[in-house]
C-alpha cells in the first residue's frame, strides 16, 4: 500500500496542506489504496511535505508524485487535447503559485488566521516528536520563517485588502473556467481535478472566515463542484477536528 506522508488531519479535512490533499485526491480518483501518515518535513527528501513511499520507491513533491502515479498506475489525462492540457497547466500554476500564497499569507502572517492555525500546528509538531516545552518557541520560529518566505515571494508585502482582491480575481477566473461542467474540463475527471478540488476544499470547508471564503461560497458552480467531488471520492471520509 502506498504511504502518503503529510501533516495530519485537521479542521475536519484530511490535511491542512492542499498539496497533500491533492495527492490523496488523485489516489482516490484512480482507486489506488493508500495510507496517510504523519510526516516530518525536517526528514522529508526535499524538506517539504508531501512525499510518498511505494515499496522501495520514494517520490517527493506533489507534482512529481502525480506524474509517478500517472505513469505507474493510471493516467487520467489520456486522450486530452493540447488545448485542455494548456488550460490545466495554466490553472495549476494559478492555484499553486498564486492562490496558495494567498492562503499561506492569510493563515500565517495575518493574526486572525494564525490564531486559528497555531493550535493545530502545535498538535502537528507534537505528533512529529517535538517536546512540549519547545513547541511555542518552534512555532514562533516557523512563523517568522514563513513570513520571511511570503515577503520574499511578494504576497506578504500586500495589505490584507489587496490580498483579498487577488484571491477574488483568481476565484472569479476559476469559476469562469469551470462553467457548468461536473469536472473541471468537462464530463471526464482529469488529474487537474485533484488540484482544483484540493484548493477549493481547503477554502470552502476550512474554518478561516472572511471575504475569500465568502466569495468562493457565493459562486454556485464552485460550491457544486466541491460538493460533487466530496460525494464522489470522499464518501467514507470521517471528519476529524
Amino acid at each position: 500500500m502506498i504511504k502518503v506522508y503529510g501533516f495530519g488531519a485537521s479542521f475536519g479535512l484530511p490535511d491542512p496542506s492542499p498539496f497533500v490533499v491533492k495527492v490523496a485526491n488523485y489516489l482516490r480518483m484512480i482507486g489506488v489504496p493508500y495510507e496517510m501518515l504523519a510526516g516530518d518535513a525536517r526528514k522529508a527528501p526535499k524538506g517539504k511535505l508531501p512525499y510518498i513511499s511505494d515499496g522501495g520507491q520514494v517520490v517527493a513533491d506533489s507534482s512529481f508524485i502525480i506524474d509517478y502515479l500517472r505513469k505507474t498506475y493510471k493516467d487520467l489525462d489520456v486522450g486530452m487535447s493540447a488545448h485542455d492540457r494548456a488550460i490545466a497547466t495554466s490553472c495549476k500554476s494559478m492555484l499553486e503559485e498564486h492562490l496558495y500564497f494567498v492562503m499561506v499569507t492569510q493563515r500565517w502572517k495575518e493574526d486572525r488566521g494564525y490564531d486559528i492555525l497555531k493550535q493545530r500546528f502545535a498538535a502537528t509538531m507534537k505528533n512529529a516528536g517535538v517536546p512540549g516545552f519547545l513547541i511555542p518557541t518552534v512555532s514562533g520560529f516557523v512563523r517568522k520563517q514563513v513570513i520571511k518566505a511570503v515577503n520574499a515571494q511578494g504576497m506578504g508585502r500586500h495589505t490584507p485588502e489587496e490580498i483579498e482582491d487577488i484571491a477574488v480575481s483568481l476565484l472569479d477566473a476559476l469559476s469562469e473556467l469551470l462553467g457548468d461542467h461536473p469536472y473541471f474540463l468537462g464530463d471526464t475527471p482529469r488529474s487537474i481535478d485533484a488540484t482544483v478540488f484540493a484548493w477549493l476544499w481547503l477554502i470552502i470547508d476550512a474554518p478561516y472566515e472572511g471575504r475569500v471564503k465568502q466569495h468562493a461560497c457565493s459562486k454556485a458552480n464552485l460550491v457544486r463542484y466541491n460538493t460533487h467531488m466530496k460525494q464522489t471520492y470522499w464518501k467514507d471520509w470521517k471528519s476529524v477536528t
